[in-house]
């Protein structure tokens, strides 16, 4: 197999609470550590052993940095082949805040643009939130309370067609990749109650959440993947022009959840937010006990950040 080289811009829209970065770095590093550690659990063997992860960096918010434009185009040299947009402290859906307009804005044009066609868009938290309203879609305050910690995920028929994996790929990688009670990551073999396939089988994804705002709503053209019983929108897809009923591509993917997120940086999290008074005692207590959560952990060094991968590998028509 030729080796490929896949080429990620990453939108930084927060800097970590600083017990964070001195445990786990930037959000950068996490994002990188993240995409980097699930592929190399990917389910198929050869596909991870030959291909290798450009990523750029680009503060949004101080810096109000961008990938330059020669770079978004098809056949670019050293041209971007998808852009991850990060979760955020920051609320989305604030037009007051200098640095969301000129962001929605910048989505809004690369996926709206025919030019642009062949990059993928994945949305993280925040970066959900956010391709919803370029898109034309909704993000508002939560009613429901906060999300904190591992939750199960509901998932839709359109969402196991993404979230779900079967056959023999799978069964040479940990399916279930979750950490252990001290934080560290679980490798090798499973453990007699965990599917391979996942934590939650076909029913269910667990994933790390870290918020209160929310898309009430699925955007236009897209479809629902996931949703809890607090929140109803926690992942949707938008597919790709070429795409067919028989060859999905996903243009758009995002997750309300955090894939990336050990139960270690929510802890710090929540540790920093209960300080500061985001948190009262009820819902620290509550996010502290969710923080671990099913399995040590959520799936995002599994199937979830497997399902990232595979969007990023799908070719996709210029």
């Amino acid at each position: 197999m030729t080796k490929r080289t896949i080429r990620v811009a990453l939108l930084i829209n927060d800097t970590p609470v600083p017990a964070v970065i001195d445990e786990d770095g930037t959000y950068y590093d996490i994002y990188k550590r993240w995409l980097l550690q699930s592929l190399s659990t990917y389910p198929d063997i050869t596909i991870a052993k030959n291909t290798e992860l450009v990523i750029d960096g680009y503060d949004v918010v101080d810096k109000r940095e961008y990938p330059p434009d020669e770079r978004l185009l098809a056949g670019a040299k050293d041209g971007y082949d998808a852009i991850i947009l990060t979760g955020s402290k920051h609320t989305a859906h604030d037009s007051s805040n200098p640095f969301i307009p000129p962001l929605i804005s910048f989505i809004r044009r690369l996926t709206s643009s025919s030019e642009h066609g062949h990059l993928k868009f994945i949305g993280i938290c925040f970066g959900h939130q956010i391709i919803s309203l370029a898109l034309g879609g909704e993000c508002a305050s939560g009613q429901n309370g906060w999300e904190i910690g591992v939750y199960g995920c509901t998932l839709t028929e359109e969402g196991k067609r993404w979230w779900t994996w079967h056959g023999e790929g799978e069964k040479k990688v940990n399916g279930g990749c979750g950490y252990s009670k001290d934080g560290k990551r679980v490798n090798g073999s499973l453990d007699g109650d965990v599917r391979v396939d996942g934590q939650g089988g076909d029913e269910k994804v667990y994933l790390e959440q870290m918020h209160r705002d929310h898309v009430p709503t699925v955007p236009p053209s897209c479809h629902l993947l996931l949703s809890t019983p607090k929140y109803p929108v926690h992942s949707f897809v938008r597919y790709h022009p070429s795409s067919s009923q028989y060859e999905p591509i996903a243009q758009i993917l995002t997750v309300q959840g955090h894939p990336e997120f050990t139960p270690s940086i929510v802890s710090h999290i929540i540790d920093a937010r209960a300080t500061t008074g985001v948190f009262n005692q009820e819902v620290t207590k509550e996010a502290r006990r969710r923080a671990g959560g099913k399995g040590y952990g959520g799936e995002g060094f599994g199937r979830i950040g497997w399902s990232v991968w595979r969007v990023l590998l799908q070719d996709v028509p210029a």
